[in-house]
């Protein structure tokens, strides 16, 4: 979807609040509304952005579009491995972010920024602090521009803050 005004807002505080950060990369889902944050920031640092599907939020494939109440995942009958027509699982999610955090682990030392969405956070995240899918997808919550940072290396995950707006 497109950015709304109270997006735009909140992008822009944001930015600011980034201004007194520092990254040496910046990845992306390549979802537009990610690609925009993450292209203000990589011009606001100087930096490059690696885009990549590996951070898009889940496919809901013929479900896209529909509100959350309707589609209901905790609701099926295998919540985890229930794929809408053309959609994922959150099995598949949950196996995606585990192959993203390899991929930003990989490709060096450093800080980086990662823009991506709530759910596939949720599983990024959870499954880094020892929750399983639906313990993440339960437990954690992302808001729009919210701000975590998080300590990752191969072994290890530190948490500093999660879901900040204090911007």
């Amino acid at each position: 979807g497109d950015i709304d005004d109270k997006g735009v807002v909140q992008m822009e505080k944001l930015l600011i609040r980034l201004r007194e950060e520092s990254f040496d990369r910046v990845y992306s889902s390549d979802s537009q509304r990610c690609k925009a944050l993450a292209d203000r920031i990589a011009e606001l640092k100087s930096l490059r952005v690696y885009y990549s599907d590996l951070f898009r939020e889940i496919n809901n494939g013929d479900y896209w579009g529909k509100k959350k109440i309707e589609m209901d995942r905790l609701s099926w009958p295998d919540p985890l491995n229930t794929r809408p027509p053309h959609g994922e699982s959150l099995q598949d999610l949950w196996e995606r972010s585990r192959e993203a955090k390899e991929y930003i682990v990989k490709s060096g030392e450093g800080r980086v920024i990662l823009i991506s969405h709530g759910l596939f956070l949720k599983f990024f995240l959870g499954s880094q602090i020892g929750l399983d899918a639906l313990g993440a997808f339960k437990s954690l919550k992302f808001s729009n521009c919210a701000l975590s940072e998080i300590i990752l290396d191969k072994n290890s995950c530190r948490i500093e803050y999660l879901n900040n707006r204090d911007y």
